[in-house]
């Protein structure tokens, strides 16, 4: 009897690490495609959490991430070979695990097959938050935390409907010129392809600040931010979902990098601006700019260094998604 049970099992796992097998001479044909997923591709088919509770390492290598520095590549070949590999070696530990526990006496039940990760993200907690936001006051005092967390809130809907319209040039006066340029490249993967990644029911729940630090350039913020949306992508011709679930919600947890010109103060007037529109004079000409809008002088066509006036986003990495 126990042998006929183990049949199945056996027979189960061998089809896998055929089609494993099979995976790795796919991929080392052709280019392998992250599942294109918010402005990003932050998010995806497998749920992640690079935080657990206690863990404070932001700055580690560990999880996704844009930044200014960096680029966004993915291996064919190598990558995939080195997958598959890994993917054999824990298809062999779990046969080798359920083949003891068929043999013990009293084995329990199996469990529900549904992946619990060991510890929760790191929540932010708001004493920290409030003293972060000291930190960058004794520098500029006319800095607040509801104003940053309300300007950070805001950015991330509006970068997911430009990402999701496949219209990024919006977005120029509120990154960096590598972030906007890398991730631009990135959202014209999805327009080769001709698919449009749609993003539903944006709610964002929290922004904490994190910490604050100056360099010999710039002031440097990082927020957590936690999030709330449907996320899948459809094909631009035919409609058809091609990935995602347009039924269920993706929790999302990321930490923002926020840089501005060492020396930047926040006037007087932003306390109370809420949504007005923010103008500066171009370096260049003179004229007005209004950098609610564009980076781009509409008089001369110059491009203005956002980060001379205000805060503008340098990094975003993906700490964590639960999807629902």
């Amino acid at each position: 009897m126990k042998r006929k049970s183990t049949v199945p099992i056996l027979v189960l796992c061998l089809a896998l690490l055929i089609n494993l097998t099979a995976g790795t001479a796919v991929h080392a044909r052709m280019g392998f495609h992250r599942t294109p997923a918010d402005a990003g591709f932050f998010s995806g088919g497998d749920d992640y959490d690079y935080d657990p509770g206690g863990w404070s390492d932001y700055g580690s290598s560990s999880g996704d991430s844009w930044s200014s520095s960096d680029s966004w590549s993915s291996s064919s070949s190598s990558g995939g070979s080195e997958s598959s590999v890994f993917s054999v070696i824990i298809l062999i530990i779990i046969v080798i695990l359920v083949l003891r526990s068929k043999r013990k006496k009293g084995g329990g039940t199996s469990g529900s097959g549904v992946y619990r990760p060991t510890g929760t993200t790191r929540t932010i907690p708001p004493q920290q938050s409030a003293a972060v936001a000291d930190q960058v006051r004794v520098h500029d005092p006319f800095f607040t935390e509801a104003e940053i967390r309300e300007k950070v809130a805001n950015l991330y809907v509006d970068m997911q409907r430009c990402w999701e319209r496949q219209d990024w040039e919006p977005m120029r006066a509120h990154l960096t010129d590598d972030l906007f340029s890398q991730m631009g490249r990135q959202l014209n993967e999805l327009v080769t392809r001709g698919q449009i990644n749609k993003m539903e029911r944006i709610a964002v729940m929290d922004v904490s600040l994190m910490s604050f630090h100056q360099d010999e350039q710039f002031d440097n913020l990082t927020l957590r931010l936690q999030t709330r949306l449907v996320d899948y992508t459809i094909d631009r011709r035919t409609g058809k979902v091609v990935s995602g679930d347009p039924k269920r919600e993706k929790f999302m947890t990321y930490d923002w990098t926020m840089i501005r010109t060492l020396g930047t103060k926040t006037t007087a007037l932003g306390l109370d601006r809420k949504d007005k529109a923010t103008s500066f004079n171009c370096p260049h000409c003179g004229a007005p700019i209004d950098l609610t809008q564009s980076a781009r002088c509409a008089y001369c066509g110059s491009i203005v260094k956002a980060t001379e006036f205000d805060w503008v986003l340098s990094k975003i990495r993906g700490v964590s998604q639960r999807t629902v």
